[in-house]
Formats: structure tokens, sequence, C-alpha cells
């Protein structure tokens, strides 16, 4: 799309959202809510046109219960504010103002948040009614629908990360790219192995650590064209029952045949939160 086409289709959201509505679709057996509230004022860049953001906030976060109060993970405070708060502020800056937030556990408290800070965003809820017994590549296969041949940000609903960090992958030249912190990895970390010019060649958690470059730290950029494969393996893996899976196990399946980019954000702040201990790190390194 032109620059020029971006423009009036930016002004065209704008007059629309100015009219807050709330429309509830069927699709499937399941349903999507669709809540569209105050238009951000920023203009969209070349690279963000027509782009929309994923964020999967279905899981149960069993293994930082202790520490959320029952709170769903993406609503946990870090230094005063919501993980996804942040994250919907860091879209924003992107120049991305379409998100589907895909739900699960306590669903309700997600919508209820969302509607009392008024994003500068347009917002999609799908829900994940099986979240107990599903992983991220259902998750994400549930919303494949909305993400055909456009491109999309990806984010966990579990990352606080500088907002530099979208901007790069926006702004990077490959339709398919991961953030990647280059560093020593264990065996819990999404682990990739690159080919040394930056061409991820194969990612997983299963992956021997003494090969890996470095982690996914659960951020990237996807592309729903049907030429690049991505949901059609997602949609191959959940038929074949791989509902547990995580979506890597897709994303590896393509690899060999798909360019998909490594960015290195090593320089940046970035931590995902499965832990109790990944919480207090979190709540150290992004303090005021």
């Amino acid at each position: 799309m032109s620059r020029e086409g971006c423009r009036g289709e930016a002004e065209s959201r704008n007059v629309v959202l100015a009219q807050q509505r709330v429309a509830c679709l069927e699709w499937g057996s399941w349903k999507v809510d669709k809540v569209t509230k105050c238009p951000g004022g920023q203009g969209v860049s070349n690279n963000s046109c027509g782009m929309k953001a994923i964020v999967l906030v279905a899981g149960a976060s069993r293994r930082l219960r202790a520490a959320t109060n029952g709170l769903p993970k993406c609503l946990v405070h870090v230094n005063g504010r919501p993980i996804l708060q942040d994250q919907f502020e860091a879209i924003s800056e992107a120049g991305v103002h379409e998100v589907i937030l895909v739900v699960g556990y306590r669903a309700h408290l997600i919508k209820e948040y969302v509607a009392s800070m008024c994003p500068e965003l347009s917002v999609e809820y799908v829900l994940n009614p099986n979240y107990e017994n599903t992983n991220t590549i259902y998750s994400l296969w549930l919303a494949r629908e909305k993400l055909v041949d456009r491109a999309f940000l990806y984010l966990n609903g579990d990352v606080m990360a500088d907002h530099e960090i979208t901007r790069l992958l926006v702004d990077a030249t490959s339709e398919m790219c991961l953030a990647v912190e280059r560093k020593t990895c264990g065996e819990e970390e999404v682990k990739v192995i690159t080919d040394g010019n930056g061409r991820v060649v194969r990612i997983g958690k299963e992956i021997d650590a003494r090969k890996a470059a470095g982690e996914f730290i659960g951020i990237a950029k996807f592309s729903g064209r049907s030429e690049v494969g991505f949901l059609q393996a997602l949609d191959a893996l959940v038929s074949q029952g791989e509902h547990t899976a995580y979506f890597e196990l897709a994303l590896d399946s393509i690899l060999s045949k798909t360019l998909v980019s490594e960015i290195d954000v090593s320089r940046f702040r970035a931590v995902e939160i499965d832990f109790p201990e990944d919480l207090n790190r979190a709540r150290m390194l992004f303090r005021s």
C-alpha cells in the first residue's frame, strides 16, 4: 500500500474509532468480542501500514500464581503498572493500532482492565475456552483467520521489554524475524540456532544449549502470506493433535524453506516472566 493509501486508511480509521463501539461476532463455535476505543493520534509508517499485533494472554500462570494473587499474568504490576499496559504502549509507539488478545484464564478481568484504560488501539478478543489443556500453538491457531495475508507482530503476554524492540521488528526489512538475546542459555529458554549470517535455522526449548546463539525473547514479526507457510504449519500441527505444543514447533518446521531473520536485541532490557524470580528481576530492571 502506498504512503497516501496508508494515510487515508489511518484517517478513516480515526473517524470510526472516535465513536466507541462494542460488537460481539460469532466465529465458528467460539466468539470474537471486538472492543474498539479511543483513536490514536500517531501517524502510520510504511512498514506498519495494515499490520496487526497479537498478544497471547490465555494462560493460567500456574508457576507464578503465588505472586499474582490469581490475576492473569499480563495484569501483574511491574513498577506500578500492568505488563499489558506497557505492551500496548510499545505496540502503539511502533505505529501499530490494531491488537488481537487471545484470552482464556479470567478473561473478564483482562477485558475490564482494557475497557478502563482506554488504549489508543482497536482491540479484538479471541477466546481460548480450552486454555487449561492447550498451549501457545493452539491459542495462535484460534486467531489464524485474522492474520491471513498480512504482517503481524507477535508478543507473549508475559514479556517486559524496552519499546525499541517492537520498533526494530516493525522497521526490519525481513517479513519474518525474531527478537533474540544473544547469551548462554539453559534448558528453560526457547533457544535459536543461526547460520552465522542472521538466518534462524532452528528454534525450540529442546535445542542443545551448547549450539544456541541465544534466546528468543517472545517478541517477533511474522507474515500470514500463504507463500510463507507459517499459518499453514500451525493448521497442520493442530490438526494432528499438537494442542499442547509451543507455537515455535510450527515455526521450526518451516525454517528449512522460509527465511526467518534474527534481530539481535541484546543491548535492550527484556524479561519473560515465568517464575517469581523473573518477576523480581523485571521489577529491578525496569525500576523507574
